[in-house]
């Protein structure tokens, strides 16, 4: 069976919690239902619970994890890296922390080609023309992948870590019951939770669009707190 990364000119892909898979400028964006451009935007809700101006990518993914921690992984969940490099050495060690053996789903997007590690050009002109790249990889929560991306989101022009396969626990204080749709955690580098270039990372926590008080909720739970409006979710 195809991995969803391998259906190279579908613009809606059906991901494990049945949310579409678009690209725009190049880039994979989750969403639901249309935007300004005519794009399919998503109608959950994105609270950025972290924000770090300073480039610390450890901080970022380490927030992200615990804000992770506050919901409950469904069997089988995966975590999906994206991370645009415009460098060839760059790329060059991004294949190297991703070798196609121990991450089968590794893919390099670039040029209109979509390229495992073992396949991307030696020849440095061919590789440059290429330029830029996008890393996608996806992996099982248990595997190693989040030790290495800090080196490759320290290096890419913008990156995303997402953790879609996750239910919110019920609330009793608040009255909200569980929630498996429009659920996650997103931890953006360089970009908002719609991709927009931003001068900082972010770790969101996306919620079902009426679930005003979830996203505070999740924030006290790990000792912060919301730092800004709420964003487009997928």
């Amino acid at each position: 069976m195809a991995t969803r990364f391998e259906l190279r000119n579908t613009l809606c892909i059906t991901l494990l919690v049945h949310v579409p898979l678009v690209e725009i400028h190049g880039t994979w964006s989750v969403h639901a239902m249309e935007d300004e451009q005519g794009l399919m935007m998503g109608n959950a809700r994105a609270y950025p619970v972290y924000r770090n101006e300073g480039g610390d990518v450890g901080s970022v993914i380490s927030v992200a994890e615990l804000l992770v921690g506050c919901g409950e992984l469904w069997v089988d969940a995966t975590v999906d890296l994206y991370a645009e490099l415009s460098r060839a050495d760059d790329v060059r060690y991004a294949a190297t922390l991703f070798p196609r053996d121990l991450f089968p789903l590794a893919l390099f997007s670039g040029g209109g080609s979509y390229l495992r590690a073992t396949e991307l050009p030696q020849d440095g002109d061919k590789l440059a023309s290429l330029l830029p790249m996008t890393v996608m990889v996806e992996a099982p929560v248990t595997d190693d992948l989040l030790s290495r991306a800090p080196e490759l989101l320290s290096r890419a022009t913008w990156g995303q870590l997402a953790w879609m396969a996750l239910t919110w626990p019920a609330i009793p204080e608040l009255d909200l019951r569980s929630e498996q749709a429009r659920t996650g955690v997103q931890a953006c580098f360089n970009v908002d939770a719609n991709h927009a270039p931003a001068a900082s990372h972010t770790v969101y926590a996306h919620v079902h669009p009426y679930d005003d008080e979830r996203p505070h909720h999740l924030a006290r739970q790990i000792g912060h707190n919301i730092v800004g409006p709420s964003e487009h979710g997928w």
